[in-house]
């Protein structure tokens, strides 16, 4: 069977499927079921199935919505998706990829969106084959075989665009632990000015037959509501030109009319008196 897939309703028994893929994850470590010297070709079909446990341990956790402890289950569920596709990465099965790399911080390029297209067509492609070869009612080795390595494909896909829907995620579980913490201020909530709801009509007729039908909906033609909006723009225009204006700071280079009026004066008064007139001491 497919095992765990997506839309698998865990809720009641999350904690026990943890556990439970934690001592599994313990037997496969300790059977060493896996090597670095070794191809996908020499591990054995019933094998492959075990190569999922990881896979479905990241899963599980992700599973884990109690608000005090998600932030640790997201990142308990991230190392073991990273080392589920590390496994895959050594038998062939995936490319490396950075999953450090936030979308947040990476803008979508062509070349992504076309990558992003075709991942999605071979992941419909392998649910498909999958669904195909589980109907069958006589499953030979062969058959079998390919059932596993397409699972761990289709899981390959999943882990990874998990990965980097959990890189996402992080920093708004992170900031929201600062909130708790007092490390951080939440911003108030401005709220928007509401206009009241009203039934906007063309005549006086249709303002009555409206009317009639909502009663506890205000009423008004459109003559009626063009002067209501004439008569508010009017009054914030007042208000507008009601507003003291900001008193601009003198600047002491700007010539007045008193200032030219003085510098003619002392102009005038040079040209009647010589230099030195007027302050002789006493002397001839």
């Amino acid at each position: 069977s497919s095992g765990i897939n997506a839309e698998w309703p865990l809720r009641p028994g999350v904690i026990d499927t943890t556990i439970s893929l934690e001592r599994l994850s313990v037997l496969v470590a300790t059977l060493h079921l896996f090597s670095n010297n070794e191809t996908i070709d020499d591990v054995s079909t019933e094998t492959i199935k075990f190569m999922l446990v990881n896979a479905f341990q990241g899963f599980v956790h992700q599973q884990h919505y109690d608000f005090e402890n998600r932030k640790a289950h997201v990142l308990a569920a991230k190392e073991y998706f990273k080392d589920f596709h590390h496994l895959c990465q050594l038998y062939g099965l995936a490319e490396k990829t950075n999953f450090d790399a936030n979308r947040m911080t990476n803008p979508v390029q062509e070349s992504n969106r076309m990558e992003k297209i075709q991942k999605y067509q071979d992941k419909k492609r392998l649910e498909t084959l999958l669904e195909e070869m589980e109907n069958r009612t006589h499953v030979e080795e062969e058959v079998q075989r390919e059932i596993y390595l397409s699972l761990v494909k289709l899981w390959v896909m999943r882990c990874e665009e998990e990965l980097y829907n959990i890189n996402s995620e992080l920093p708004m579980l992170e900031h929201m632990e600062k909130l708790r913490g007092g490390l951080v201020k939440q911003r108030p909530i401005i709220k928007p000015k509401v206009m009241k709801p009203f039934i906007l009509v063309k005549s006086e007729l249709q303002k009555r037959v409206f009317g009639a039908g909502y009663p506890s909906l205000p009423t008004m033609t459109l003559d009626e509501f063009y002067d209501e909006e004439m008569v508010r723009m009017a009054a914030e225009a007042e208000r507008q030109l009601n507003q003291p204006k900001p008193v601009e700071p003198e600047d002491p280079d700007e010539e007045t009319e008193e200032s030219l009026g003085k510098a003619r004066a002392w102009d005038e008064w040079k040209d009647t008196h010589r230099r030195g007139e007027g302050n002789r001491h006493n002397r001839s």
